[in-house]
């Protein structure tokens, strides 16, 4: 990737390097912080005074003895330590542009740069340093700015500057310099130069590729659980098209894609008879339930997101898909409502799980199918009316039954049946799922979890609307990538009984390499 950055500007103190206030045991926190907001101090920075010259002036202030200030001083320098993970992150930055410019500008006397030169910071990578004491400026002068962007000799727009004081942050905005106020994210400081000086989308590749068949579930409050399930797997599947970096269940029981898809130390077939409907029915959890009761059933929605996800090879091998969908239609509720678990004892109804059921006739040419009237039409009077605002028994959030919809007008669009009577079904639905797009409208910009916030930008950009409209969301997204190339899991859905949350990386990861290649899409066409 051809980055636009020619040159990164790193503070020290607070950046690069850290310190332990409780080293400094002299001075209380407010006198330090009157000595560092003195006049005096600003001279010491400026080179103007020497170290015991400031703290003469120091001792005068506070009314201590100066050379208490100047063994705090003293005692502050011996506890500074490199920022470990963020030269790490110089390193390979420079490894992976080397012309790219490295660079130290730092408000520090003569005496005390002297001493952190000893420090174990790469300094040869460093092309330059401009220290105040040196200079005889400081920061936040303009002229200082003014000086550094001149000796370095790049457009200001070109370059980074990292700091850790808001005011030396916004004089280097006010002259065009791209800055990153680091504060009390100092360990997330990596992560935020990789994502502005690397390409997100080979980041994260190479995230779900270093976690290929690793993509377990988490659950919020339950740190000690890897929650291996189905149906994310199958949602990874379907955004990606990689069956590679997934495990699943399939219905009989035999196991693919996993270091445990052996049984009896015999690697279990994924071609499978369809002679009994029975196999055609997915189940939730790929592993023993966790976290609920000891037998669990198959479900709605886990069985319709896998056929969805299925290629075409595949899904011939699996089931007949008549046959599913009629399993379907004969768990309905006494409103004629599909249910979501194929078992009398959970007698359930799920907006989002009948989203994608509805999905599923469509997909397979039932779209005029009137036996998922009521399912649909609960649909639509869920959308019209908000009624998955605040989530509901499974799901945890109202992106993700926006986002099923979205998959839904779309599914309507795209249609391949030469049946006049499906293909009008589908334009009829589409149009009655219109909506979607107010409802989206109305979420944009309104603060949510990693996950949803993906899934919020996706339903977006897979029912057409505008892309500037949804702008500071694409943007907060794409800060929140992580050092790893992954994205942080967040939670989509949840347990029913006990309402604890549940996410996924690979989920939200591949969710995002969606939405980055959409906008690439998009900005190509609009190029050429």
């Amino acid at each position: 990737m051809v980055t636009q950055f020619k040159a990164l500007i790193f503070d020290l103190g607070g950046v690069l390097l850290e310190w332990d206030r409780s080293s400094v045991n002299a001075l209380s926190r407010s006198q330090f912080s009157t000595i560092m907001n003195s006049t005096f101090w600003h001279d010491l920075d400026r080179g103007k005074l020497t170290v015991k010259e400031a703290c003469d002036h120091f001792g005068n202030v506070l009314g201590v003895d100066p050379s208490i200030v100047e063994g705090s001083l003293d005692q502050a320098q011996k506890s500074l330590t490199a920022n470990i993970p963020l030269v790490q992150t110089i390193y390979d930055l420079k490894a992976s542009n080397p012309e790219l410019e490295f660079y130290v500008m730092s408000n520090i006397s003569r005496e005390h740069f002297e001493v952190v030169q000893a420090l174990d910071i790469p300094w040869p990578m460093f092309n330059r340093s401009f220290a105040s004491g040196l200079e005889g400026m400081r920061k936040p002068d303009l002229c200082f700015f003014e000086h550094v962007i001149k000796e370095i000799g790049h457009d200001p727009t070109e370059m980074i500057f990292l700091d850790d004081t808001p005011e030396n942050i916004c004089a280097a905005r006010s002259l065009g310099i791209h800055s990153i106020l680091v504060d009390n994210r100092l360990a997330k400081v990596g992560g935020t130069l990789r994502n502005l000086m690397e390409d997100p989308l080979a980041r994260a590749g190479d995230y779900m590729e270093a976690n290929a068949k690793k993509h377990h579930c988490v659950v919020e409050g339950h740190d000690d659980i890897i929650l291996k399930d189905n149906f994310a797997q199958l949602l990874i599947w379907e955004l990606t098209g990689d069956e590679d970096i997934i495990y699943l269940k399939w219905p009989t029981g035999a196991l693919s894609g996993s270091p445990d898809s052996k049984v009896n130390g015999n690697t279990q077939p994924t071609t499978f008879s369809t002679s009994d409907v029975e196999s055609g029915l997915w189940n939730y959890f790929y592993e023993k339930p966790a976290l609920t009761t000891r037998e669990f059933p198959p479900d709605a929605d886990t069985t319709a997101i896998a056929y969805l996800s299925l290629p075409p090879d595949r899904l011939r091998r699996v089931a007949d898909i008549e046959k599913v969908l009629d399993l379907m239609v004969a768990n309905a509720d006494p409103s004629g409502i599909m249910q979501t678990y194929f078992a009398a004892s959970r007698p359930r109804t799920t907006p989002e799980v009948c989203c994608n059921i509805v999905r599923a006739f469509h997909r397979f040419g039932h779209g005029a199918d009137p036996r998922k009237k009521q399912t649909e039409d609960w649909v639509v009077q869920c959308l019209a009316n908000g009624a998955c605002l605040d989530g509901n028994r499974y799901y945890s959030t109202p992106e993700s039954f926006l986002y099923f919809v979205a998959l839904l007008h779309a599914e309507c669009a795209a249609t391949t049946t030469t049946t006049t009577t499906t293909t009008t079904a589908s334009s009829s639905l589409r149009e009655r799922l219109e909506v979607v797009k107010v409802k989206l409208g109305e979420r944009l910009d309104m603060p949510t979890n990693p996950v949803a916030l993906a899934l919020r930008i996706s339903a977006c950009q897979v029912v057409g609307i505008d892309p500037q409209l949804y702008r500071k969301d694409l943007t907060r997204l794409l800060d929140l990538q992580q050092e790893d190339g992954g994205w942080p899991a967040g939670h989509f859905c949840c347990y029913g009984r006990t309402g604890a949350r549940i996410g996924n990386r690979g989920l939200t990861t591949a969710l995002a390499m969606k939405i980055i290649r959409h906008e690439r899409a998009l900005a190509s066409k609009l190029f050429f």
